[in-house]
């Protein structure tokens, strides 16, 4: 089928469905094609020999597009605030468009040093600022395809993220126990390097891979998905896959439940124990953009 008119009547589809609300739908969640021009995915198996979901059983139930100029929306979003996890060295701030705003189709989450301290901790002066967001008790979805289109920073410290958190943490279930998907972390001081890494109550049951696709991620915006079911995690970046976790005999699951997503700049540390690595402040300040973030699930 030709590619536009595909588009269109998926997007008539959508607006029907919806009421004949507008909805956001861009690009179907597949949208390569083969060497032929044939209007299908290029890869269309994974490499453990489980057939793709193509894009005419995936229904956009949730999307971001980021396309008003300003603060994001706090109906959708809440900012976390303050030195939230791992002592790192920034501060997060809330509802601080030089922190966090929306311009020009972008998300933009800026992490950068300030002329006077943000709080104050043992292990930071509290003169670097970043932002996190988060959908938890607003938004949160079991299964399907989670998409975000991104370009990270450059520099050796940053450590931008698209990761989700189950709802059981909303319900007395602590870290790891309420499960965590790291559906795309960048170490900077590493720059071919993303993560994709999920935890649970038993760490011997959870995998982590990183992957060399790109010599350095910053160079453009590149589309990271996870496709998740009951039995399996399939990691992607422009729907090369990188990473595939079979979660279908762990126990306890935390896999199969709700999850909020999030999205986050950290930048490191005054060592190198994190992720990102010490921050060399001759970076700053630094930007991770965000071009849309997308929900899909299966009709």
């Amino acid at each position: 089928m030709n590619r536009i008119l595909y588009t269109i009547i998926l997007l008539v589809a959508t607006m029907i469905a919806c009421g004949g609300e507008e909805t956001p739908v861009g690009p179907t969640p597949w949208p390569d094609t083969d060497d032929n021009n044939n209007d299908k995915p290029s890869i269309e198996k994974y490499n453990v020999g489980d057939q793709l979901i193509s894009a005419d059983q995936l229904k956009l139930v949730w999307a971001e597009e980021f396309n008003t100029d300003g603060m994001v929306n706090t109906a959708d979003w809440t900012y976390e605030k303050g030195f939230v996890r791992n002592e790192e060295i920034q501060y997060y701030t809330e509802n601080r468009s030089e922190n966090c705003k929306i311009q020009g189709g972008n998300l933009i989450i800026t992490g950068r040093k300030e002329s006077t301290p943000f709080g104050s901790a043992e292990y930071s002066d509290g003169y670097y600022t970043s932002a996190s967001i988060i959908t938890n008790r607003k938004h949160s979805w079991q299964y399907g395809r989670f998409e975000i289109k991104a370009k990270v920073p450059a520099g050796k410290g940053p450590w931008p993220a698209f990761w989700a958190k189950g709802d059981s943490q909303n319900t007395g279930a602590g870290w790891p126990q309420c499960g965590e998907i790291d559906i795309m972390e960048y170490a900077a001081k590493g720059p071919e390097m993303i993560h994709n890494a999920i935890y649970g109550e038993s760490s011997s049951n959870y995998k982590q891979a990183t992957k060399k696709i790109s010599k350095d991620y910053s160079d453009k915006f590149y589309v990271y998905s996870l496709d998740w079911n009951e039995n399996r995690l399939v990691f992607a970046i422009d729907n090369i896959v990188t990473h595939i976790v079979d979660i279908s005999n762990i126990s306890p699951n935390p896999f199969r439940q709700k999850y909020s997503i999030l999205l986050n700049l950290a930048l490191g540390a005054s060592t190198e124990r994190t992720l990102g690595g010490k921050l060399d402040p001759g970076c700053l300040p630094v930007e991770f953009r965000v071009d849309y973030v997308r929900i899909y699930q299966t009709k």
